[in-house]
């Protein structure tokens, strides 16, 4: 077995859940269930079953697979509580999370190597996750994101979040993603299956704070959403008669306060005829 920690930070407020579904917990599984979803993100060009035999080996599945090859392990002090914007731009709606500013301890073990699967993998894919995305609700409107500080492995520690340096993140799981002219970019020829995964990652310029980002974000969502009524919803998903999660992903970095967006590719659960990638780029550009 081998194992690798990394000690990350809160940038925004996390709304995540424990077994009750109401107090806010952190916890394995949930940190667990986002490296699954950034793993299969990147494997567009994989078929169906071959993207499910590869994701079942890694991180357990059915009764042939097995359990999973992936441990994971949280440990943190008493974090701090309190009601936050869940919506920025409906202030009322306010929940409890997990503050920024608040420190914990993952540690992820990588009980035997599998083909195309190591632990330099494995370290990459959790730093993808903690870049691209981040933990619990609203995680694809910017809430939920966490910065790495410190590393057991200090030679891989994250430094300067840039967009050629998640390319090289990239490259240990897909060939089919190219960098140029401000963006990363699927690039495959043949047939991909129909789910959401990666077609394109932006950097956009820097906000003065985490909360004035969020409350851009959050503007650029009611507006974007108020504009384009019943084409909104197969575009840039709902949770209203049925859950289609966005397939545009906002994260944000610590510092620079930059955000990151990843579009996915479309797969709406109803109205495909209406979606629209027009609307997918008003709302970005509203942000970038």
């Amino acid at each position: 077995m081998e194992s690798i920690t990394f000690t990350c930070e809160t940038i925004t407020p996390m709304f995540l859940a424990g077994a009750d579904g109401q107090t806010p917990e952190l916890r394995a599984p949930s940190i667990k269930g986002a490296l699954r979803f950034w793993w299969r993100a990147m494997h567009g060009h994989l078929p169906v079953d071959k993207l499910k035999e590869k994701e079942s080996l890694i991180f357990g599945g059915t009764e042939r697979s097995g359990r999973s090859n992936v441990i994971i392990r949280v440990t943190h002090p008493a974090l701090n509580i309190d009601n936050s914007e869940l919506v920025p731009h409906k202030p009322f709606m306010k929940q409890e999370a997990i503050q920024i500013e608040q420190d914990f301890d993952v540690l992820l073990t990588l009980t035997r190597t599998i083909q195309g699967f190591s632990l330099d993998q494995l370290r990459a894919l959790f730093i993808l996750t903690c870049v691209l995305g981040g933990f619990g609700k609203r995680v694809r409107r910017g809430m939920g994101s966490v910065h790495i500080k410190k590393c057991s492995d200090e030679n891989h520690l994250p430094k300067n979040i840039d967009l050629f340096y998640i390319h090289q993140l990239m490259m240990n799981f897909s060939p089919f993603y190219i960098l140029a002219d401000g963006s990363i970019d699927f690039n495959y020829s043949g047939k991909s299956a129909k789910f959401g995964y990666i077609k394109q990652i932006q950097i956009g310029n820097s906000q003065a704070k985490e909360s004035q980002l969020l409350r851009r974000i959050s503007d650029a969502t009611h507006d974007v959403k108020s504009a384009n009524d019943y084409a909104y919803d197969p575009s840039m998903g709902h949770a209203f008669k049925g859950r289609y999660a966005s397939p545009v992903y906002v994260s944000v970095i610590k510092g620079s306060v930059k955000p990151i967006i990843t579009t996915l590719n479309i797969a709406p659960d109803k109205n495909e005829h209406n979606a629209s990638l027009l609307i997918q780029e008003e709302f970005k550009n509203r942000i970038l």
